[in-house]
């Protein structure tokens, strides 16, 4: 009898000592996920309520509960993931641009070995599976293709419906702007033109304009060309719009928009991405117009076009898992759920990398339209070189010349001056570097 109570004994102590560890085993693990722009709550929600639980049944090493997905604005974006892949500690899945992986790819892990032999790789755009690739190998999986055009509203514009004509020119769009903005008691009612941001000025679309008026961002040896007649040109053109909104700017701008600015019916035009349009049923589609960017007098017109990607960082202890994740993501199935944009949906907007999606896009007239114009007219936002620092580079002096602050000549001198600094640290400048 005493040497049964022993044994009971005995195995009771091995069960508290190895429990723990059963324990966590059966739970599984958790993985962190960062995706940048701001999730709203609903969005967060999807993760957390449908995605992860989805994915854990999938794959019974998953950890639902113990897992999160973290954002930030796109003005924390630089920041928060230099902050992590610096210093080797954050998230096991981090969300990154088009220009991303010239960057950072040193500091990313290798997936190769995982996602090669995935079967679902051969639907996705080679172009975008290169923006995801550093030194031959894979260290992300694109997770949307972002076509960002410009739209108008047909119905409140002058001149409206059928006599509306888009404007194909830089000069024709100030025009366009001049005639369509109401303002009244020093401040703005209605808004011919409403940047992403809502500011008047978005760094990105100053690159798309730069190439708009037929220019580049670097000379053949990897320095800025912010001081050529092109840069001149596309300064010019975003200066003159403003002041056709803005006359001064003790002028009262719109107040923050709830909902799709566009199906506020004080805003004409704007570009915006994806997810900050009216629901693709509403009868607002039936007097938008989608369209390329006006262009410069030597340029061509054109639709930026970014490849956003998950990536997995070398830091990571949950590498196959995190791999296995972007797969799941990845699917056919979620590829579409992230492209809704119904009321009732999230609303990620996100349009799929994955060609064999593309069919189901298409039978929704907005979709058709996005995908067909971003063919013909579609520039990726990509070779962006020393990204970080430029971006608030560009905001800080072109917001300069945009308020009265600085002459445009000044302008492009500083721009040059400082960038040009900024990729000769970088290692960038010189004809091999450049390459």
């Amino acid at each position: 009898m005493k040497r049964l109570l022993k044994t009971v004994l005995l195995l009771a102590t091995i069960i508290v000592l190895i429990s723990p560890r059963l324990m966590t085993h059966a739970a599984g693990k958790g993985l962190q996920i960062y995706i940048a722009g701001g999730l709203s709550q609903p969005q967060q929600d999807w993760f957390a309520k449908t995605l992860f639980p989805a994915f854990a049944k999938a794959n019974p090493d998953f950890d639902a509960a113990s897992s999160s997905v973290i954002t930030s604005t796109w003005g924390q974006f630089d920041t928060s993931v230099q902050g992590w892949l610096s210093t080797g500690s954050g998230p096991d899945v981090v969300y990154l641009g088009s220009e991303y992986a010239s960057i950072y790819g040193k500091v990313l892990a290798n997936i190769d070995d995982q996602i090669k032999s995935w079967p679902d790789l051969k639907n996705y755009l080679p172009a975008a599976l290169q923006t995801a690739t550093y030194n031959g190998h894979m260290v992300g999986l694109p997770v949307l293709v972002g076509i960002r055009a410009r739209y108008y509203r047909t119905d409140i514009s002058k001149p409206s419906g059928k006599d509306f004509v888009v404007p194909a020119t830089f000069a024709d769009d100030i025009a366009f702007v001049k005639a369509n903005t109401i303002v009244k008691d020093n401040a703005v009612q209605q808004q011919a033109y409403v940047d992403i941001g809502s500011a008047l000025f978005d760094g990105q679309e100053f690159v798309a304009n730069i190439w708009g008026a037929g220019g580049e961002l670097y000379n053949a040896d990897g320095t800025s060309a912010f001081d050529s007649p092109a840069t001149a040109e596309a300064l010019q053109y975003m200066y003159d719009r403003r002041r056709a909104v803005l006359a001064n700017d003790k002028v009262a701008t719109l107040p923050a928009f709830q909902g799709p600015p566009l199906a506020s019916g004080k805003v004409i035009s704007g570009i915006f991405p994806t997810w900050n349009l009216p629901d693709h049923k509403d009868k607002l589609w039936d007097s938008i117009i989608v369209a390329p960017y006006p262009a410069g007098k030597s340029g061509k017109q054109l639709i930026q076009v970014f490849t956003d990607w998950l990536s997995v960082p070398a830091y990571t202890q949950n590498k196959d898992l995190a791999v296995k994740f972007l797969e799941f993501i990845g699917s056919k199935d979620n590829a579409l759920a992230l492209s809704a944009t119904s009321a009732d949906s999230p609303g990620f907007g996100w349009v799929p990398v994955r060609t064999d999606a593309w069919g189901d896009l298409q039978k929704d007239v907005v979709w058709k339209q996005l995908l067909d114009l971003a063919q013909k007219y579609g520039r990726g936002y990509s070779d962006i070189r020393a990204s970080a620092e430029l971006r608030p580079l560009i905001d800080t002096e072109v917001t300069k010349f945009l308020t009265d602050q600085q002459s445009l000549q000044d302008t492009q001198t500083a721009l040059k001056t400082q960038y040009d600094a900024i990729l000769q640290k970088s290692g960038l400048v010189g004809t091999a570097a450049a390459k």
